[in-house]
């Protein structure tokens, strides 16, 4: 396998530097007087200095010794700077669009996808280009520390036209989504104009415009101002400046490109010839250099890699006893022995309220007995939701509504206020998906429901009429999960620990998206999940003010565990893990509350890690000796140059990259490339130190690891493996709703803390 990483040549392990005290005026002061031939960056209470191309007479400030790998900040400042000078030089007609991470646009014809179909006077002031960014990165593969280059490739719209040149033109700029453009000071024609989305035009005078922002009206200049480069905005303007026709066949040549422009070989290819260019002349490497002796190579050649640890997919257990057990699909596990929680599950004969519009009665009524009884003559859903999932009875109480509207859906809810069905099975037609969130009856309905307590199972018209066999084993699965139940749990590791999964999400509650815009509310969701996968609880810390937000976590976590401590009888002196799975962490506030937790609760010996789990980072992963799959009736193989599942790489000690989809998992040859999950034990940021809380930390990355890939067998959503573990697919999924749901009148999200809390209802 390989990287899109390119490893850095350092011949040495200390080098020279000079330095002077830090102060804002100094810095200020020399970057004034010798920008043009030395960098300059500041490193705690020093600036640094970088001579690339002053005569070696020339010194500023005192010579140091530095450690190559000691302080790897100082040595990486220098890479960033050495490598972007060296660029400038080379090729001095390339504008950087930023300096880190380090992008600039390819300047071939050939990489703007819709050049020929531009009319002469937009090309090059309209396009939709390459975007090269590199990034620089320490890892520590396989025990060797080095630096290297990450090298990624994305599309991105460019649009030169200011809104002078467009208000030239007549085009209409009231209410269009503006983008003010600053050159930075010292930067011209060295970087790229820094772009701020402002907000949008509400009038214009003369040569300014008035903008409506998150600070108020202000006023900029038109020449400043650029318009938001969507394909949206773009797309509007080609319809005015050619016509409408000639806008919908550039926007959809993108869209028939998309495949191709991601296709995993192709990015792969384009990937390597990028760092050939970047580091190699004429078949000679570059050498990267300053006067003071500083100086490194970079491979062109992507880092060769290979498996760090084994992964294996999970058993799947169907009995408290563990006894009933499959190694293959757990779905062949519920076929042959029903759910693990079956002689203990206390809703045997659920009540399930049905409404559909009367239209539709009879295809409605025959779904249902086939969501009921299976069908026979299937593969996968012969035995239906009651025998698969050892029910006695499933009552389903159909009502008929005239129109789909939300009152009438509404009304026959509103009689089951008091004798409450244990769940809703609710038809709806498509156009729901159509409408705004705040109007959509989807989510009203929703919300009606979830306020009395009751899960709902949605489906739409056409699923009514077309249903099979892999549609109603997967609704089963959700249905058996939104009432309660435990399909199959996962084998707990041996291990005198205590131990509790905690997934934590949280939303920020936004205004809107200009810059400015106060991220003043933040929604916190926690949900438990036992070391074998069990969903213990889930939890909403509510809606608050950001200077809120750690007492309400606090307090949410305190009362989620010793509930749990008193369910399953934890003992004084025990040690307990406690594995916080987060999506992003804000700062150290969870830090500072797991100390706070710990001291709330003395009684037990606190074990803990936060993990962050997420695919917005830069690497990926590539095997150029996978040649595609093809799946059951195409031609095309898909997963061409994508590794296996479950391919990983341990990047360094608290870091590692996990294939979550690879060829097999992919469902078609469009999907593009698949990137890994990056899996990060964190640690306290900044100059947060606590010898008391580094002592509790827990560092075991294989494990971590490990039992995340499991956990991505718990989806209860479908029967394959998920991209993401359990904890963050649950928390992710309780967020979204409660986001759009939100601002509902009459909802209240904290009914959610009550009887809803042990069932899977957000599935």
């Amino acid at each position: 396998m390989q990287l899109n990483y390119f490893p850095i040549n350092i011949e040495f392990d200390k080098f020279h530097i000079f330095t002077e005290p830090y102060s804002e005026e100094r810095l200020a002061e020399l970057r004034n007087s010798y920008n043009t031939t030395h960098s300059f960056f500041r490193n705690g209470d020093s600036i640094f200095i970088s001579n690339k191309n002053a005569d070696e007479n020339v010194t500023i400030g005192k010579i140091a010794e530095q450690s190559t790998y000691g302080n790897v900040n100082i040595t990486a400042s220098l890479i960033k700077h050495l490598f972007f000078r060296t660029f400038k030089d080379r090729f001095p007609n390339h504008t950087p669009v930023d300096f880190y991470p380090f992008r600039f646009f390819s300047g071939q014809q050939k990489d703007d996808i819709i050049f020929n179909a531009l009319p002469n006077e937009l090309k090059n002031k309209i396009a939709y280009k390459k975007l090269i960014e590199v990034q620089l990165r320490l890892t520590e593969i396989n025990g060797k520390k080095q630096f290297g280059f990450l090298i990624n490739i994305k599309r991105n719209w460019i649009f030169t036209k200011s809104c002078a040149d467009l208000r030239a033109e007549n085009y209409d700029l009231i209410g269009v989504e503006v983008l003010y453009a600053e050159t930075l000071p010292g930067l011209d024609n060295i970087l790229a104009p820094n772009e701020e989305f402002v907000g949008v035009i509400i009038s214009i005078s003369g040569t300014k415009a008035k903008v409506n922002t998150n600070e108020g009206e202000k006023e900029y200049e038109l020449k400043e101002l650029f318009i938001r480069k969507t394909k949206f905005n773009i797309g509007n303007y080609l319809s005015f400046a050619t016509s409408q026709q000639k806008s919908d066949e550039v926007v959809n040549i993108i869209d028939h490109k998309r495949e191709d422009i991601y296709n995993p070989k192709k990015l792969y290819n384009e990937i390597t010839n990028v760092a050939r260019g970047l580091f190699i002349d004429n078949g000679t490497p570059i050498v990267f250099q300053n006067k003071d002796g500083f100086c490194f190579t970079v491979n062109p050649l992507p880092l060769m890699v290979s498996n760090t640890i084994e992964l294996k997919p999970p058993t799947f257990i169907f009995d408290p006893a563990a006894t009933r057990t499959i190694n293959t699909y757990p779905d062949n596990g519920l076929s042959n022995f029903g759910p693990y929680d079956s002689s203990i599950f206390d809703i045997k004969s659920p009540n399930i309220l049905c409404i559909c519009n009367k239209t539709i009665r009879g295809n409605f009524t025959q779904f249902l007995s086939s969501l009921k009884d299976g069908l026979p003559q299937s593969k996968y859903f012969q035995k239906g939701l009651l025998k698969k999932y050892d029910l006695h009875n499933i009552t389903f109480d159909v009502k008929e509504i005239q129109n789909n509207t939300l009152n009438e859906y509404l009304n026959i809810i509103h009689d089951y206020d008091e004798q409450k069905p244990n769940l809703a099975i609710i038809e709806i037609p498509e156009n729901f998906k159509l409408q705004t969130d705040q109007n959509n009856p989807y989510y009203q309905i929703k919300a009606k429901l979830l306020s009395l307590e009751i899960p709902v199972q949605f489906v739409t018209t056409r699923i009514v009429n077309n249903h099979n066999e892999y549609i109603l084993n997967s609704m089963a699965l959700q249905i058996y999960a939104k009432l309660g139940g435990t399909p199959w749990v996962l084998p707990t590791q041996r291990s005198v620990d205590r131990e509790l999964v905690i997934g934590i999400g949280h939303s920020w509650l936004r205004k809107n998206q200009y810059a400015g815009a106060e991220f003043n509310r933040v929604v916190g969701i926690t949900t438990f999940l036992s070391s074998d996968g069990q969903y213990l609880l889930g939890d909403k810390v509510k809606d608050v003010a950001f200077e809120y937000y750690f007492e309400e976590l606090l307090k949410s976590l305190k009362q989620s565990i010793q509930r749990l401590s008193s369910e399953q009888g934890w003992i004084d002196g025990d040690t307990v893990r406690l594995i916080f799975h987060i999506f992003k962490p804000i700062k150290n506030v969870e830090f500072e509350v797991i100390s706070q937790l710990i001291k709330d609760i003395p009684q037990y010996k606190i074990k803990f890690a936060f993990v962050t789990i997420g695919n917005t980072h830069p690497t990926m992963l590539f095997d150029t000796n996978q040649q595609g799959v093809t799946s059951y009736g195409s031609n095309f193989p898909k997963g061409e140059y994508i590794p296996n599942r479950a391919s990983n790489i341990f990047l360094d000690s608290e870091t590692c990259i996990v294939q979550m989809l690879g060829a097999n998992e992919l469902k078609t040859s469009k999907h593009g490339m698949s990137k890994p999950v990056q899996i990060k034990i964190r640690t306290p940021q900044g100059n947060y130190h606590s010898n008391e809380l580094n002592k509790m930390l827990f560092y075991d990355l294989s494990y971590i690891t490990q039992q995340i890939f499991s956990f991505t067998y718990l989806s209860w959503r479908s029967f394959l493996p998920a991209e993401e573990p359990a904890t963050m697919k649950y928390s992710n999924l309780i967020s979204k709703l409660l986001g759009k749901m939100r601002n509902l009148q009459g909802w209240d999200a904290d009914k959610l803390n009550y009887g809803l809390k042990r069932k899977k209802w957000f599935l």
